[in-house]
C-alpha cells in the first residue's frame, strides 16, 4: 500500500509519524542536556518522566497499529433516496459500522462524494470515537449532476489523542456507483398551444390518408380510388364524393448524443451536454406520448444503445440510458460515424428514419483541428450511406461560446465575444463544409435549442406525411 507523504509527517511502515514526536524528543534531550551541564547528573524524577514518555509513545504506536488492522473489518452503508433526479438536493447518510470488540479512540472519517457534486449542506467529514459494536454516521446534502458517478469510498484516519501517529486508508468496499436521471425540459406553452390547435395533437398524430377512422367527405378528383366513392352521398347529391380517412403520422427517430469532452463547455450544471440531455428527455417524452418511434445512441466512454420503441415504458429505458453517461476528459476510442453505423441496427427495415445527431462543430472542443476534420469526414461518409437507404440526418450543433457567455455580462461579455471571433469563423467554415454535402445543420444556443428542434421536427413530419 502506498500512502502519500505530506509536509507535516513522515511515513514509517504505512503509519504516519508526526513531527510532534521529533519535537517531544528534542525537548526531552534538551532538558537532559541542561541537567548534565548544571547538575552533572540526571535526577531520578527525570528517569520516571522519560520512561513514561517512552511508554506512552510505544503504547500509542501499538494502538494505531491495532486500529490500522481493524479498518479492514469495518462496514459502510450509504443511504440515499431513489431515484436520484438532478435539480433536487440529495441528502446522503453514510454509516460506518465497527463490528469488532476494539474501539477506535480517535478517527477522522471523510465520505469521498463525486467531484462534480456540489456540497450544499452539512459536512462529509466527522471525527471522534468509533465505538466497538457501534457505528458513526455522517449526514450531508449535495447537488447531483446528470449521469453515472462514483463515491470513491470512505477515507479513514486513525490517530492517537496527541496526533503523534496516524494511519490513513480507504475502507474496503466503501465505494458505490450512483445514477442521476435528467430533469426533462418542459415544452414551452406556445409550442403546446400550436400542437393542440393543429391537426397534429399531443395524444395522437393523425393526417388525412388511408386509414381505419372516417374523417370527412370531399369532391371526387381525377385519379381518386373508386373504392372510396360514397354512393349513398351520390344518391343524395348527384355528385361523386370520396371518403377521407385518418392515418397515423408516426415519426421514426434515432437520437445520437455525443457525450465526449467536446460537449462539456459551459458552466457546470448548464454545459452543452447537460442542456442537450434535458432537451432530449423532454422532447422524447412528448414524442412518445404521440405514438412516435424513438431510439437512442450515446457516445460515452462506451457506446450506449436503446432500440426503437414507444410508450411510457420505453421512455424509462431512454431515461436509464441518459443516466448512464459518464463524465470524462478523455475522448472515446471510436467515432460518431461508427456509432451512427451501429445505430442502423436499431431501425426496422424499410422504415424512413430521421437521425438527430447532437455534436459540436466548434474546434474549441477538440485538442487539434484535424481531429474535428476527421470526425466530420467520416460522419459525412456515414450519412451518405444513410441517404442511400432512404433515411435522413440532421446535425444539431450547440455553440460553446453561447454557453460560456451565460456566466458573463456587460463589458466582460463584449471582451469575450471579441476574443472568440476567430473560433466562430472556423466553426462557420466547418458548418459550410457539412452543408455543402447536403446535410442540414441547426446551430443552437442554450435558449434556442428546444424551440428550434420542435419547429424542425414538426416541419419534417408534415413533409414526410
Amino acid at each position: 500500500m502506498s500512502l502519500s507523504r505530506n509536509r507535516y509527517s513522515v511515513e514509517t511502515r504505512n503509519v504516519y509519524v508526526s513531527y510532534k514526536l521529533i519535537v517531544i524528543l528534542l525537548i526531552v534531550s534538551l532538558i537532559v542536556s541542561i541537567s548534565l551541564v548544571y547538575e552533572g547528573s540526571i535526577p531520578i524524577d527525570m528517569f520516571f518522566v522519560i520512561a513514561i514518555a517512552i511508554a506512552y509513545i510505544v503504547f500509542m504506536r501499538l494502538l494505531v497499529e491495532v486500529g490500522s488492522k481493524t479498518i479492514y473489518k469495518l462496514k459502510v452503508e450509504r443511504i440515499y433516496p431513489q431515484p436520484i433526479i438532478e435539480g433536487k438536493d440529495l441528502t446522503i447518510r453514510t454509516r460506518v459500522y465497527n463490528p469488532t470488540s476494539i474501539p477506535l479512540l480517535y478517527v477522522e472519517l471523510s465520505d469521498l462524494y463525486p467531484s462534480l457534486f456540489k456540497l450544499k449542506k452539512g459536512f462529509n467529514v466527522v471525527s471522534g470515537l468509533l465505538p466497538a459494536k457501534g457505528y458513526v454516521e455522517l449526514s450531508y446534502t449535495v447537488e447531483p449532476r446528470i449521469g453515472t458517478h462514483v463515491f470513491s469510498g470512505v477515507e479513514i484516519v486513525v490517530k492517537d489523542p496527541l496526533g503523534i501517529f496516524s494511519y490513513k486508508d480507504i475502507i474496503p468496499n466503501s465505494s458505490s456507483r450512483v445514477r442521476v436521471y435528467p430533469k426533462p425540459y418542459p415544452i414551452p406553452a406556445r409550442a403546446l398551444h400550436r400542437w393542440i390547435t393543429t391537426s397534429l395533437g399531443l395524444t395522437k398524430s393523425r393526417l388525412r390518408g388511408i386509414g381505419t377512422e372516417f374523417m370527412m367527405l370531399r369532391n371526387y378528383q381525377y385519379g381518386d380510388d373508386y373504392r372510396y366513392i360514397d354512393w349513398k352521398a351520390y344518391a343524395r347529391t348527384r355528385k361523386l364524393m370520396v371518403k377521407v380517412f385518418e392515418k397515423e403520422a408516426s415519426l421514426s427517430l434515432i437520437i445520437i448524443v455525443d457525450a465526449s469532452p467536446a460537449m462539456l463547455y459551459g458552466i457546470v450544471g448548464k454545459t452543452m451536454l447537460e442542456e442537450t440531455v434535458r432537451v432530449v428527455s423532454g422532447l422524447t417524452s412528448n414524442l412518445l406520448a404521440r405514438g412516435d418511434w424513438i431510439g437512442l445512441a450515446i457516445r460515452s466512454n462506451k457506446p450506449i444503445f436503446v432500440r426503437q420503441g414507444r410508450g411510457r415504458t420505453h421512455y424509462h429505458r431512454i431515461l436509464n440510458a441518459l443516466s448512464e453517461i459518464k463524465w470524462s476528459r478523455e475522448y472515446p476510442d471510436y467515432t460518431i460515424a461508427s456509432l451512427l453505423k451501429k445505430s442502423l441496427l436499431l431501425v426496422p427495415k424499410r422504415t424512413k428514419t430521421l437521425f438527430l445527431i447532437f455534436m459540436s462543430l466548434d474546434p474549441t472542443g477538440y485538442a487539434r483541428d484535424y481531429i474535428l476534420e476527421a470526425e466530420i469526414t467520416s460522419l459525412l461518409d456515414a450519412i451518405n450511406k444513410l441517404t442511400l437507404l432512404n433515411h435522413s440526418a440532421v446535425i444539431v450543433s450547440p455553440l460553446p461560446e453561447l454557453y460560456e457567455l451565460q456566466m458573463l455580462s456587460g463589458i466582460e461579455a463584449g471582451i469575450y465575444l471579441t476574443s472568440v471571433v476567430k473560433g466562430l469563423e472556423k466553426t462557420k467554415k466547418y458548418v459550410h463544409l457539412v452543408r455543402s454535402r447536403g446535410v442540414h445543420v441547426i446551430q443552437v444556443g442554450p435558449t434556442s435549442l428546444l424551440p428550434r428542434l420542435i419547429n424542425f421536427i414538426e416541419n419534417y413530419r408534415s413533409v414526410i406525411t
